[in-house]
């Protein structure tokens, strides 16, 4: 999270709490319409204004860039951490087409060396049962259905200049201990245990 810096999960934390007011001055505007939208059609709605309040808040910030050429979207920080929006269900699964290169990004490791980039996956979370936006949300994820750790970000202060989190915990996933793995392995490899 200190990696992605302050201003970056502060201006994410506004992003979507702005394209969930957006979300009600739609209903607002034309409160008929939306019992009628499909899911995708309103996932894409609140991307977009994710997407275009979040673009406007980085745009010249430092180590920062952008990249929209349809279909990718995503935000680069300090040439390390490369950021895909998506909305999050329950258990932080995620929706994307299994392209090859969406498979690709979601799989960590498959870099070349010295190359390497951390994929995570930013967004808010998706309250279905309401139609609603939740929480701002950041994951990182070995495969599109494989979430190692989330986090969600705190409704920043009208002056806060730090942003608070809180990682999601899951009790149904199991603890590994591997060190006997790993030992045993070093005793394949050197023939005994040093």
């Amino acid at each position: 999270m200190s990696g992605l810096g302050d201003k970056f999960l502060t201006d994410l934390a506004w992003s979507v709490r702005g394209a969930r007011e957006d979300l009600a001055e739609f209903r607002k505007w034309q409160p008929a319409w939306f019992p009628s939208m499909s899911r995708r059609c309103l996932a894409n709605l609140i991307h977009d204004r994710i997407w275009a309040r979040l673009v406007a808040a980085v745009d010249g910030t430092p180590g920062i860039e952008t990249i929209d050429r349809e279909p990718v979207r995503e935000i680069w920080i300090s040439q390390k951490y490369q950021v895909r929006f998506k909305r999050h269900h329950p258990e932080d699964k995620i929706s994307t087409y299994p392209t090859a290169a969406a498979l690709e990004f979601w799989a960590q490791g498959s870099q070349l060396p010295s190359l390497e980039a951390i994929t995570l996956g930013a967004g808010y979370r998706w309250i279905a049962q309401e139609r609603r936006v939740g929480p701002a949300v950041i994951s990182y994820r070995d495969g599109k259905d494989n979430p190692l750790w989330a986090v969600e970000l705190d409704e920043p202060g009208e002056s806060a200049d730090t942003i608070g989190w809180r990682p999601i915990t899951r009790p149904d996933l199991p603890t590994v201990d591997l060190f006997d793995v790993t030992r045993i392995n070093e005793r394949d490899e050197e023939g005994s245990l040093s």
